[in-house]
């Protein structure tokens, strides 16, 4: 089954709603202009989704889990992950499993972020750093991976401990999710990742604009495999680490 990854980069600060019901508007209200701008552009994109996928007109009532992941209320429905980055709205979406998405801008960490990596980072982990050509895009590309998969279980960095990358072998071991595969990508601005459990061969990638709406831009799979250098792929180990 395939996961469907979209993308969008609002032009305007004028959003047409037209998908969304006037509870979420309503929700907003006591929103700043940032968070409400940032959590409507994601429900937008999200609605658009829904509706070029399953024809759905409106966008279906969300609650929070205990561990404040959004999901539908309605469990036969999809689940998904949001993400924001700079001016990028992301949204990662599976009819099965979970998922977990993370779209991070490259740029040096500092204070609480920088010290909760290093704390964190393994030996194989910083190999791979020292190994590539931009150490600053490989440790954002791993800490982009990293807070996928924990967005995925709903731990955040609270669950940082949990999980061990051993990105030259293409493998991770999560003792919460054990049978969790992420997909990744970077380029001179961005990096991104998508993790579902259980697995994921096939990534539908998608680009949204207020234009010209939702448009495949290419697929990610074992038949179209990835042409990007800075790819990776990484899928479960089952022994514990």
């Amino acid at each position: 089954m395939a996961c469907h990854f979209a993308r969008w980069i609002p032009t305007s600060t004028v959003l047409d709603t037209r998908r969304l019901s006037t509870d979420v508007i309503a929700a907003t209200t006591a929103f700043s202009v940032k968070r409400r701008q940032r959590f409507l552009q994601g429900r937008i994109l999200l609605a658009e989704m829904m509706f070029y996928l399953y024809g759905l007109p409106t966008l279906p009532t969300i609650a929070t889990t205990p561990t404040g992941r959004p999901c539908f209320v309605d469990n036969h429905l999809p689940d998904f992950s949001l993400a924001y980055a700079s001016n990028t709205v992301g949204v990662l979406l599976s009819e099965e499993g979970k998922v977990g998405l993370d779209i991070e801008v490259m740029r040096a960490r500092g204070g609480q972020h920088k010290e909760l990596q290093y704390q964190y980072l393994t030996p194989a982990e910083s190999a791979w750093i020292s190994a590539q050509y931009d150490r600053l895009e490989a440790e954002t590309q791993l800490w982009s991976i990293r807070q996928s998969v924990l967005k995925l279980s709903g731990q955040g960095n609270s669950g940082q401990s949990t999980l061990r990358l051993h990105p030259f072998s293409g493998h991770l071991r999560s003792s919460t999710t054990p049978d969790v595969h992420v997909m990744s990508d970077a380029d001179e601005y961005l990096s991104w990742a998508c993790a579902r459990t259980p697995g994921l061969e096939r990534l539908m990638c998608w680009q949204y604009t207020e234009q010209q709406g939702l448009q495949k831009d290419g697929e990610i799979s074992p038949r179209s495999p990835a042409i990007s250098t800075r790819f990776v792929k990484l899928t479960s180990l089952a022994t514990p680490g």
